[in-house]
């Protein structure tokens, strides 16, 4: 069985939003993760399970995360320029 990425909501709008050249080149990279699932390196602390693979002539950040052996989930697609900003909800004391 072939191997498939995914792009939740948010990743559609980010790649959505980007200029067709530009697009075509992440999309590309993503293909890549059919055959190479593990070709970003992992993440960790906040960002444990996922990935994090660099597109655009290194300029955008896909963040992805392997679901099973046949999903791949990409979870948001970012400049390099920004910050990766995480919501950290704590428990009250």
């Amino acid at each position: 069985m072939a191997r498939k990425v995914r792009l939740l909501p948010r990743a559609d709008k980010d790649l959505a939003a980007l200029p067709v050249a530009i697009q075509d080149q992440i999309l590309s990279k993503l293909e890549l993760l059919c055959d190479f699932p593990e070709l970003g390196p992992a993440m960790f602390d906040a960002f444990a399970g996922y990935h994090a693979l660099l597109a655009a002539r290194n300029t955008y950040r896909v963040i992805y995360r392997i679901i099973s052996d046949e999903l791949i989930e990409v979870a948001y697609i970012r400049h390099c320029a920004r910050q990766i900003h995480l919501r950290v909800v704590r428990e009250k004391e």
